[in-house]
């Protein structure tokens, strides 16, 4: 049977509640208008009263608005759709946080909202499939498989038996299967443990995963999925004695895709090769698992076969000595900028190349790196977080679980340690040349050059006029004409002749200093001493 849409229509203009209600063939889509209002009191009552599917509004209304209207309706599950003029279009960000279904900007024509109202029940209808197969899914958790078949299973993967006693065993709980030629799939829930849900959505969740994998692969052969770990699932998969794992990889993807089209996560997949007998499952399964490792690489909702990763066994991750001491090199100078160019190209000398490392040996390698460049630069640190090294070298070994994870925690490290270096070098250069400032003050008088400042502080020229600038914002020059004119002028306020003023302030020739002065006050010596005296 037909399900129909409730629909209800909020808006102050009467033709356009009239024209929405009326005008538009409602009966072809299945939506019935319930109900129309014409302001926000009304419609807040209209709603509580008939608890619609799709709520039309306007915002502006009298007495509510439509967004006020919405937030005391309390209206879980309605698809909220508002219509408002250009002018009120700010309020999109309060209609998104609404969970608003859409924002249709007037005027617009019949088509347009009929079109977003169809979208709407659209979604109604996927949310209420979605729903029943949940039922579905909570009916199928009271008949699943009895505890004794899954530490049964649990073992046999793991561990090698006699070929008879395993056979007796099989016959005796009644596996649905054949008992030649399998292969294994071991399949992970990606991000579990970033997951939030609680404890009865999780259990849903793996229930619900459980199903789908145990459907999709019946629909190509026979099988038996069961619990691994907390986020881990293993399929035993009935394989044809001359099938290739093209075959197995096809069901393997079908997973993959089923999984994520019917719920809200996804998963990893890994792939083992075919073996004859039960008492052979430990191969393939360890093989799967090994495959599975690979997801590493890319987070997650992917698929893995055993014989392809299994050629990349030997691979040895290895750097360049020079890309390290460039690395050094910018931790050193703080360098924050460059920071992550250095270490993508790092990466980038093994990352491009057909054959990919273990998980294992790329975590070891950037471990190794890490380490090497602490040592080199742990003379230079100063003020870093207490154990902040270790913390972040035991999650590189344990904690991590994808390449992206990994990197992030690598320039996370070298950020830290480059912001420290940058601290220190900053608080040492204002020492530096506040120290400078202080001799230059006190020797005004000298015809001193920028080589002369910078030998006071034992520093070359040029690195000594960079710092300076560095730390001032000025140039050594500017700021010794600076302080010679600010003191000039205290001494010709104080009734010094022009001559002896020069003499204090570095000057040898009288008319030169009065053309300075000039030029850096806007007047002459004489013309200074006038207007302040007057």
């Amino acid at each position: 049977m037909k399900h129909t849409f409730s629909l209800v229509i909020v808006d102050d203009i009467p033709a356009v509640v009239d024209g929405i209600a009326h005008d538009l063939p409602w009966d072809d889509y299945a939506i019935e208008v319930v109900g129309t209002a014409y302001d926000g009191l009304d419609g807040l009552k209209l709603i509580q009263e008939k608890q619609p599917d799709i709520i039309v509004t306007d915002i502006r209304m009298p007495k509510l608005s439509g967004i006020e209207m919405i937030e005391q309706a309390k209206q879980s599950g309605a698809k909220l759709i508002f219509i408002s003029g250009y002018s009120d279009f700010s309020y999109a960000q309060q209609v998104l946080n609404l969970g608003g279904f859409d924002y249709i900007l007037k005027p617009f024509t019949p088509n347009e909202l009929l079109e977003t109202i169809c979208r709407a029940k659209v979604q109604l209808e996927k949310e209420k499939e979605s729903r029943h197969h949940l039922m579905d899914v909570e009916r199928k958790l009271r008949e699943s498989m009895p505890l004794l078949r899954q530490e049964y299973l649990n073992l046999l993967v793991r561990y090698s038996s006699h070929p008879e006693t395993v056979k007796e065993k099989w016959d005796f709980l009644n596996v649905n299967m054949n008992d030649h030629y399998f292969t294994v799939f071991t399949v992970e829930m990606d991000n579990y443990y970033t997951n939030k849900a609680g404890v009865s959505d999780v259990e849903l969740q793996r229930f619900s995963l459980q199903n789908i994998l145990e459907e999709t692969i019946r629909t190509f052969t026979g099988a038996v999925v069961f619990r691994d770990d907390i986020n881990r699932f293993v399929c035993i998969v009935n394989d044809r004695a001359d099938a290739d794992n093209e075959e197995m990889l096809k069901i393997a993807e079908a997973c993959r895709e089923n999984v994520e089209r019917y719920t809200r996560y996804s998963i990893s997949i890994g792939v083992g090769t075919k073996v004859e007998h039960i008492h052979e499952l430990p191969i393939t399964y360890q093989q799967a698992m090994y495959a599975l490792s690979y997801n590493f690489y890319t987070g997650g909702n992917s698929v893995f076969a055993y014989p392809i990763y299994a050629e990349n066994h030997a691979t040895y991750v290895k750097f360049s000595s020079e890309k390290e001491r460039e690395l050094v090199y910018l931790l050193r100078s703080g360098a924050t900028s460059k920071i992550n160019e250095v270490l993508d190209g790092i990466f980038s000398e093994w990352k491009d190349s057909q054959a990919m490392p273990t998980p294992d040996k790329v975590k070891m390698f950037w471990i190794e790196l890490m380490v090497n460049v602490r040592n080199a630069i742990n003379e230079d640190l100063e003020f870093v977080e207490p154990h902040f090294f270790d913390r972040k070298i035991h999650k590189l070994t344990y904690d991590t679980d994808s390449l992206t994870e990994l990197q992030s925690i690598v320039a996370e490290i070298c950020h830290m340690y480059c912001e420290n270096i940058g601290k220190k070098q900053k608080e040492t250069a204002h020492v530096v040349i506040n120290e400078s400032i202080a001799y230059i003050r006190e020797h005004l008088h000298l015809n001193a050059s920028v080589a002369d400042y910078a030998k006071q502080v034992h520093l070359s020229t040029s690195y000594y006029s960079n710092l300076f600038k560095k730390v001032t914002n000025q140039s050594v020059l500017q700021f010794v004409v600076q302080e010679r004119i600010e003191k000039a002028k205290i001494l010709i306020l104080q009734g010094i002749t022009l001559q002896e003023v020069a003499m204090e302030v570095g000057y040898e020739e009288r008319s030169y200093f009065s053309d300075v002065f000039k030029k850096k006050v806007g007047m002459t010596p004489s013309e200074f001493k006038k207007q302040y005296q007057n």
